[in-house]
């Protein structure tokens, strides 16, 4: 089934347009004595995608910073997204405190979203010759811009949206609406590509937008009511050959 009348495709960054570095991830566990595969890792990050679903379910109290969702708070009673994904490894606490300091100082040296598809840029590439206007919102630490310029992507996009520089985070309308402003296109021809629903599926839609999930091993736990995607190529198929005007 194509999705018509889109003339705009925005895309959130990391496990979208970059993806966990999960081998190099595995290595820094295997340092603290944990040996697990980088498929393990891949698997049990869909557990952090579920937690951060139901912390931003209608019902629940706002979480605060989407940034304090990665990293452990000790103020704060809910684990950190690390945490849970080591959590569902079997890693007790104790033994998760080191390695998420390590993970977050390697995080703060280079990304850890930092593995981009061979096609990725093709990919973009292809939606802009159909005519389609490309851009980036993600929830980031001011480094996003550079880091798309790094891999070799940045001239795909019209706009890139980096929450810590406009003061405005996903799941938040405004963000979305900010970056339609920039790229001037109405939120009804707009489609999100992202890979957490409460944060990137919501939140596009509460701005009008459609929006497509991405779910690389198609395991998002839970009944989800949008198209999903496996690889960015799979856009290909789903959008039609010429962007509507």
């Amino acid at each position: 089934m194509k999705i018509e009348g889109i003339g705009a495709v925005l895309f959130d960054a990391g496990n979208t347009l970059a993806h966990l570095d999960y081998a190099f991830i595995a290595e820094v566990l295997a340092e603290h004595g944990q040996r697990v595969s980088p498929e393990d890792l891949r698997l049990a990050e869909y557990g952090a995608k579920a937690a951060i679903d139901r912390q931003l379910a209608p019902e629940m109290a706002p979480p605060g910073s989407i940034e304090g969702l990665l990293w452990p708070d000790e103020e704060a009673a809910r684990p950190s997204y690390f945490a849970t994904v080591l959590h569902c490894l079997g890693i007790a606490s104790a033994q998760a405190k080191p390695i998420l300091a390590a993970l977050r100082a390697h995080n703060q040296a280079s990304c850890l979203w930092r593995v981009v598809e061979p096609d990725t840029a093709q990919v973009l590439a292809a939606l802009r010759a159909r005519g389609f206007t490309l851009a980036v919102i993600s929830n980031s630490d001011g480094r996003i811009e550079a880091d798309l310029e790094r891999y070799g992507l940045r001239a795909h996009f019209a706009a890139v949206i980096d929450s810590h520089v406009v003061g405005l985070e996903k799941p938040d309308p405004a963000i979305f609406k900010l970056a339609l402003e920039r790229i001037g296109v109405r939120a009804e021809a707009a489609l999100y590509v992202g890979d957490v629903y409460g944060i990137d599926i919501a939140g596009a839609r509460r701005a009008g937008l459609r929006a497509v999930l991405m779910d690389p091993l198609d395991r998002y736990p839970g009944r989800l009511d949008c198209p999903r995607i496996c690889r960015l190529a799979q856009l290909l198929e789903l959008l039609p050959q010429q962007a509507s005007q």
